[in-house]
């Protein structure tokens, strides 16, 4: 529980109250002491005055033995104030005359009071001498003594009234110095405090050096002043500081274009505008072509600062018709909010991509920039931010599949595409274990004798009891890196099916296995090729990894390397879809391979357009390589690769992939060689 607030002028009021009571109370002691021996130095003098005026009066009337005027005199003394009673003795010691009066009554406690404070006080004697010395020795003769008593409780009563005004007065002084002192203390310290605390209440969280702390001219030079300016110095570098972690929260380091964060506060103002004046507006979702191999071949500097000139270009494109983002890496996002049609938003975006396509000179490289580029246009393919993005990352996706420096549209049936991807993708982290994945082999068959002479292993997925075609799962396993692992759980469960057919037949014959882009990239290929042949004891010659030409152009050094590697160990390599993507002859001879395949989509050009075949069972021969043709599926085509001497054959002229359980029985059952054509 908090503790309760006080006040400061309260705390400092009841500081101020005490301390001049205190001081009151010891300046009332120090003056009850000096009141109280002045009294009694005056009670003093007047008992010495009165015993001194009357003493040759009552000397006289004693000695005359004048009862009467004795008792007159003595009545007349009584009258004095704090005088109880007068007693004349005579030299025997013998009562002669007395006066006294009633004593008033007082408070018990007035007895200890007056004892202590006026006892010696009490009583004052003079002795009483004949009038005329005697004849000889001239010496005085007593003739008695006068004996005054005082009422010492009198005395104390007077004295308590006397003090009691003092004080009385001094409690008046005090309270009047608490107040002055409490209004002065007020008005200079705790009221400047209160202001002090009322503007820091003030002050605007987002904006705390437009609500400094006033600093008002009777407190510019004190401690007050002081602390109000180096109040204001912490609010003004509190707000570089906001300012700066601002820029940082909003706007990318690399390019200073607005982030994610900003664009989406930018696209919330604009949608509202756009709502209020029920208008369209354009969403471009921006993805660069090929920055990979920028950063890969030139390094990330040369990346970084190619990606900055981008920006600058996508900013020039847009001008004040828009604003730029950047969401990371290589994506952009134009908002276009002066765009109102769509025929409006492609002529944008083809006068965009003309100025993206002129090359950029970065130190002494020329790099040609190409982009991919999604449309989203408000409110038809969304309603808010997120939604806008989303499908204009869809469209791009699209176009980008379309090949490169295209554009498109978002259209509903993407979403419908890229939900199906998702769930795919989900589903794919699973498959491995729940072992959902199933190896079909398909033979492969010496076109001479045909003799089965291997086979190709083929990744099956087997959900819910039905077979996924390998088109629907193959694809989005490559984009998202899943392939990596099946690729690798591939080869070992043909390892593993070597080693039990070598037990189970006494006969194996050797397995192809695809590997793809990002599985041969991959840093831990070469070594684990390696380790499974080794954990299951096959012979490497047995397992032939089938590559893809598009593999080996990515990085052909890296490449060359990695074959090299497996080469030396005894692996057989094949290059898989030879001639459809950037074949060069120079890099061919290059490549530690021992086997070519000619893609199907050449195959089936056969027998009326064998130019290309032609060419690779040509090359395959003077380079002394393998040549395998896939996609056999009519004897026409069987016919003309026989006439030119190609040796090894696949298709479904012969056999679709097989389970395990069917290719046993067909190709090993009673030692079969030899097989029919389909």
């Amino acid at each position: 529980m908090p503790p309760q607030f006080k006040s400061l002028t309260w705390k400092q009021t009841n500081l101020v109250v005490f301390t001049a009571l205190f001081f009151a109370i010891a300046i009332f002691i120090v003056e009850l002491a000096l009141v109280v021996i002045t009294t009694k130095q005056q009670i003093q003098a007047s008992q010495q005055k009165l015993v001194n005026s009357v003493e040759q009066t009552i000397s006289n009337v004693v000695w005359a033995l004048d009862d009467k005027q004795t008792q007159q005199n003595l009545e007349g003394i009584i009258k004095i104030d704090d005088i109880r009673s007068a007693i004349i003795t005579l030299d025997d010691n013998s009562l002669y005359v007395e006066a006294s009066h009633q004593a008033k009554r007082y408070p018990t406690y007035y007895d200890s009071l007056s004892y202590l404070l006026f006892d010696e006080l009490k009583e004052i004697s003079r002795p009483l001498y004949r009038p005329h010395y005697f004849e000889g020795d001239k010496k005085q003769q007593q003739i008695g003594t006068l004996s005054i008593h005082y009422d010492i409780q009198a005395m104390t009563n007077n004295l308590f009234n006397r003090l009691q005004l003092s004080f009385i007065a001094t409690l008046a002084r005090a309270l009047l110095l608490t107040l002055v002192l409490t209004i002065v203390f007020h008005r200079f310290l705790t009221q400047p405090i209160a202001q002090i605390s009322e503007a820091i209440d003030n002050i605007d969280p987002e904006l705390p050096d437009e609500n400094l702390i006033p600093i008002t001219c009777a407190h510019k030079d004190d401690e007050l002043g002081l602390v109000s300016t180096k109040l204001n110095q912490i609010l003004l570098q509190f707000s570089q500081a906001q300012n700066k972690l601002r820029k940082m929260a909003t706007r990318d380091p690399l390019t200073n274009l607005p982030n994610r964060t900003l664009l989406l506060e930018t696209l919330s103002v604009t949608i509202q505008r756009a709502r209020v004046h029920k208008r369209q507006f354009a969403l471009l979702f921006i993805d660069l072509d090929r920055f990979k191999n920028v950063n890969d071949s030139l390094g990330h500097t040369i990346g970084d600062q190619f990606l900055v000139r981008i920006a600058r270009i996508l900013e020039s494109g847009i001008a004040d018709k828009g604003s730029v983002a950047r969401l990371g890496g290589d994506e952009f996002v134009i908002v276009a909010d002066d765009i109102k049609t769509p025929q409006h938003a492609a002529d944008f975006v083809e006068q965009l991509l003309k100025q993206l396509n002129m090359p950029i000179q970065l130190n002494e490289h020329t790099i040609h920039p190409a982009a991919s580029i999604g449309i989203a246009i408000y409110p038809e393919d969304g309603q808010g931010a997120e939604d806008l993005i989303r499908h204009a990352d869809i469209a791009m996706y699209s176009a980008k599949a379309a090949g490169s420096n295209q554009w498109a549209f978002f259209k509903q049936q993407m979403t419908e595409h890229a939900a199906l991807r998702l769930k795919t993708e989900a589903s794919l982290h699973n498959a491995l274990k729940r072992n959902e994945f199933r190896v079909y082999f398909q033979p492969k068959l010496d076109l001479k004798t045909n003799e089965i002479v291997g086979c190709e292993a083929l990744i099956r997925w087997q959900k819910d009891g039905k077979l996924v075609p390998p088109m629907a799962f193959i694809p989005i396993a490559e984009e998202t890196g899943i392939i990596i692992p099946i690729g690798r759980w591939v080869i070992e469960q043909s390892c593993k099916l070597l080693r039990e057919w070598e037990k189970k037949y006494n006969r194996v014959i050797p397995i192809a296995v695809n590997v793809a882009s990002q599985q041969f990239a991959d840093a831990s290929l070469v070594s684990d090729i390696k380790q499974l042949a080794l954990r299951y004891q096959i012979r490497p010659e047995l397992l032939e990894i089938e590559i893809t030409e598009t593999s080996l152009m990515n990085d052909i050094t890296q490449a060359i390397a990695k074959l090299e590697q497996l080469k030396s160990a005894g692996f057989g390599i094949a290059v898989d879809d030879f001639g459809t993507g950037y074949s060069s002859l120079s890099y061919l001879r290059r490549l530690p391979i021992t086997t070519m395949k000619i893609d199907r989509c050449f195959v089936s050009d056969l027998p009326h357009d064998g130019a290309i075949a032609s060419t690779i069972l040509m090359l395959g021969q003077q380079l002394n390589l393998d040549i395998v043709a896939e996609g056999i599926e009519n004897q026409a085509q069987l016919a003309w690769l026989q006439q030119h001497h190609c040796q090894v054959g696949q298709g479904f002229l012969f056999s679709k992939p097989l389970p395990q359980d069917e290719f046993e029985a067909r190709y090993f059952g009673e030692q079969q060689v030899k097989v029919e054509q389909a």
